[in-house]
């Protein structure tokens, strides 16, 4: 009597990698256009650390930094289509945060007017690996930073604290290179004054000639 086949071994299936991920920022832009298969999901491996980055740092402490990325990309997937140069893909994508930044500052600023809450200050537990000195320093950076107009906050931390050159500065905020200049020398020089006059961060605010002088 022949005995029934033996059940067949399981195979090992490897899963490559979609190709997508592995596309320049042309290539990737155009995919995301034409909502290929692991185009979004490439996108947000590449940029998504960028943008949250950006956001929490131009928003500081009680941001909603999550839900701003969130609608960061939801804008970034139904405007990509109308990208004229595929290969602009950063910019682009910075240009819609700053825009969404500037839209919840706007939101924070009405809600403070109003007395509601959103007051972005920095939680009483401090987090762990954190200083006590880079933490009050922080606080005090992002009380004056309030004191600015969304334009004036939004060229200072692209510049100073994300660390865009002034050309990508232009092209995030929309503003032309002579623009951005003018204000960033304004803002940089504002900044530093009052941060001259502070004891904490007198240490921590270093401003280039290029921007002091525009």
């Amino acid at each position: 009597m022949l005995s029934p086949d033996p059940a067949p071994a399981p195979r090992l299936t490897l899963v490559r990698a979609h190709a997508t991920a592995a596309l320049d920022d042309a290539s990737l832009a155009r995919a995301a256009a034409e909502d290929l298969p692991g185009a979004a999901g490439a996108v947000w491996d590449r940029y998504g650390a960028m943008v949250h980055g950006l956001l929490r740092r131009v928003l500081g402490p009680g941001g909603d930094v999550e839900d701003q990325v969130q609608e960061t990309f939801l804008q970034f997937f139904r405007e990509v289509k109308r990208l004229r140069d595929p290969a602009a893909l950063r910019p682009f994508l910075l240009g819609i945060a700053v825009r969404v930044a500037r839209s919840a500052l706007r939101r924070r600023r009405f809600r403070r007017w109003l007395s509601l809450t959103d007051s972005g200050v920095l939680p009483e537990a401090p987090a762990a690996g954190v200083d006590e000195g880079a933490r009050e320093a922080l606080a005090r950076l992002y009380a004056m930073l309030d004191t600015l107009d969304d334009k004036a906050r939004l060229l200072f931390v692209l510049r100073h604290v994300e660390g865009l050159d002034l050309a990508d500065t232009a092209a995030a905020s929309g503003l032309s290179l002579a623009t951005v200049k003018r204000h960033l020398a304004k803002v940089t020089a504002r900044v530093h004054a009052m941060a001259e006059r502070d004891p904490v961060l007198a240490d921590y605010l270093v401003a280039t000639e290029e921007d002091r002088h525009g």
